[in-house]
This record gives C-alpha cells, sequence and structure tokens, in this order.
C-alpha cells in the first residue's frame, strides 16, 4: 500500500509538472521574451512585494480558520501550525484533480498531531462549506456592484461561468442536504448506492452503505456544530472571506505593479472572480492550462498586448507556481522532521490512503 501511495503520488507530482510545463510553452511560443522581461524590469516592486504579502494572509487564513473552529472542542492550533496545515492542504490539493487531495491530507496531519479525527472531521466539513459560500457570496456582491462592466467579459466565457456556477451552487446545496436533511440523503444516496450495486458497478453495497452510514453522522455532528456555535462560525466565515479576498487581489497588485491604468479596482477583481468561477472545479491539477486560456481571455483588454503576458505569469506565478513550490518544501520538511523524531506516524504517512476518503 505504501508503495502504491508513493506512485501515485509521484505520478500526481510528474503530471502537475508537465502541465506546468506545456502551459508555459503555449503562452511563450508567440511571445518575445525579451519584451516580457522589460516589462517586468519596469514594473513597480513595492506592489510585487504587496501581492506576496497577501499570498501570506491567504496561506495564514487558510490554518487560522482551523484554529477559530477548534477552539470551542477544546483543540488548541498554534499559529505554526496555521501555516503548516494551511501548506499541506494548498500543496495536495495541486497536485489532485478538482483539488481534491488537500483536506483528507489534512485531516491525517492532524490526526497525527494528537488531534481527533471526530472533531477534526467536522471542522474540515465546515471549512468547505463556509469556504464555498465565502466565493460564491463574493462573487455574487462583486458581479452586482460592477455589473456594467462585468456583462462585456462574461460574453466571452459565458459557457464555463454558466458551468462553474451550476458546479458550484449545485455542491453547496449537496453539502447543505447532508448537513440538515437525513431523510433526503437516506432516500438520495442509499437509493443511488442500491441501484448501482443492482447494476453490478457497486460489488460491495452492504460494505458502502455503513461507509456511507460514518460520513454522514460526520456531516450531521457538524451540523449540530454549526447550530450550537453561530458566532464561531461567523468568524470563520469572516476568516476564510479575507482568504478569499487575498486570493483575488493578486491580479490587482500586479496590475497596478505593471502601471496599467484605466480600470477601477471593482472591475478587476470582478473579472477575477469570474475567471475563479470558470475554473474552480476543472478535473485538472491546479486548473493549470486552463487558468491561464482563461487570463488570457478575460484580461487581454485590461492589461494590453503588450504586458498581458508578463501579467498572466505574475499573477499566477504568485498566487500559484511559487505557493505550490514553497507547499511542497514545507511538507517535505515536515516529513523529514517527522522521520528524525522516530515518529512512526510520518514515516507510514503514505499508507492512510484510506483515510483520505474518509472526510467527504
Amino acid at each position: 500500500m505504501k508503495e502504491s501511495r508513493v506512485r501515485k503520488t509521484l505520478v500526481q507530482i510528474s503530471t502537475l509538472a508537465v502541465l506546468m510545463f506545456v502551459t508555459y510553452y503555449l503562452i511563450m511560443r508567440d511571445r518575445d521574451f525579451h519584451q516580457v522581461m522589460r516589462v517586468l524590469e519596469d514594473s513597480s516592486k513595492f506592489w510585487l512585494i504587496v501581492a506576496f504579502l497577501f499570498m501570506g494572509v491567504y496561506v495564514f487564513c487558510g490554518g487560522w480558520c482551523i484554529r477559530v473552529l477548534m477552539k470551542p472542542l477544546g483543540r488548541h492550533v498554534s499559529v505554526w501550525r496555521c501555516f503548516k496545515y494551511s501548506l499541506i492542504e494548498i500543496y495536495f490539493s495541486a497536485i489532485t484533480p478538482s483539488n481534491t487531495g488537500g483536506q483528507p491530507m489534512q485531516l491525517i496531519y492532524m490526526s497525527r498531531d494528537g488531534m481527533p479525527k471526530a472533531d477534526s472531521t467536522v471542522v474540515l466539513i465546515a471549512v468547505t462549506v463556509l469556504y464555498k459560500a465565502a466565493f460564491l457570496i463574493i462573487t455574487a456582491l462583486l458581479f452586482l456592484l460592477g455589473i456594467g462592466y462585468i456583462s462585456g467579459p462574461i460574453s466571452s466565457v459565458w459557457f464555463l461561468a454558466v458551468l462553474g456556477t451550476a458546479l458550484n451552487v449545485a455542491l453547496i446545496v449537496f453539502l447543505l442536504i447532508l448537513l440538515f436533511n437525513r431523510r433526503l440523503t437516506d432516500v438520495f444516496i442509499k437509493g443511488s448506492i442500491r441501484l448501482l450495486g443492482k447494476m453490478h458497478i457497486v460489488k460491495d453495497v452492504p460494505g458502502k452503505l455503513a461507509e456511507f452510514e460514518e460520513k454522514l453522522s460526520n456531516y450531521h455532528r457538524c451540523a449540530g456544530f454549526f447550530m450550537t456555535h453561530k458566532l464561531v462560525v461567523l468568524k470563520a466565515f469572516g476568516v476564510l472571506t479575507l482568504q478569499r479576498f487575498a486570493l483575488l487581489s493578486i491580479t490587482l497588485w500586479v496590475y497596478f505593479s505593471l502601471g496599467v491604468r484605466g480600470y477601477t479596482v471593482l472591475e478587476i477583481l470582478a473579472t477575477q472572480c469570474l475567471l475563479n468561477l470558470c475554473v474552480d472545479l476543472m478535473p485538472l491539477p491546479g486548473a493549470v492550462g486552463i487558468s491561464e486560456t482563461v487570463f488570457l481571455m478575460l484580461f487581454t483588454p485590461i492589461f494590453t498586448e503588450a504586458k498581458i503576458t508578463t501579467a498572466v505569469l505574475l499573477s499566477r506565478g504568485i498566487s500559484f507556481y511559487v505557493l505550490v513550490v514553497v507547499a511542497a518544501i514545507a511538507v517535505m520538511g515536515i516529513q523529514i522532521a517527522g522521520i528524525f523524531r522516530r515518529d512512526p506516524a510520518a514515516e507510514s504517512i503514505a499508507s492512510s490512503e484510506e483515510e483520505e476518503d474518509g472526510l467527504l
């Protein structure tokens, strides 16, 4: 199992690396590299530093939210662990399709740190729901405030925008049903499992039903947490809203850095929201390739042809590629430190694949 998990991780990392190389090639093949470098040299380094600082805020908020939600459960999460859990989520989300690997690996590392699996599962489910809700609310508000401008760019990516909206809304509705409507969940999910069993797609129907019951109990514990800790949940929602804004703002700081003028802060943020909506649930590691393509489509009028290549390299570089490298180094450091402490769990982390499927 351990060797299988290692091979799977290597395949995921290799896939991400190939996608990154192909994306860079496609962006740069018809571009003047020297012009890109000239634009970069003329950019304001102050605003690029601001962009990196906001990425630090993004990373910290990802873990701070866990700290906020763990506190009423009597669990203390240090500032160091805020960064640790966030970087783990960023790294494993980046190497898995549709960002599916991050939270299961957070659960494993949190259990390794002595946090009960039941509490960690409830908190991470709450983070998922609140993060998606924050994303949709911010997007809706920016679209409403910038509707006069956003109606133009949205026409060029309307299919992806509709698909992204539908998938995100469907996911939120599905999560809310899992949380608060056990009867409907039982009818739909158990009925689906039994139907798939009759179609010989699912072989171990009793086993899958038992697994579903365990997961459903986690969701209902989370629902109870929402109802009994409303102020804490609201505070966590605020932290995740700040986290989402920090990520959205990277393109804005790049815009200021490159000295482009003519568009408002609201228009930049609304356009970035549109981009995120289009690519948020794409089944590619880190949405690599599709994010850059949509960026070029939406932001070329804003950054102009002369600066758009530098803009996409800076924006995606700061908000994703550099972050993934930092997260990968951090995860390697955590693993190595665990091994030197003779922590058996650190050495067996790769064999914990079953736990990865136990969160959502």
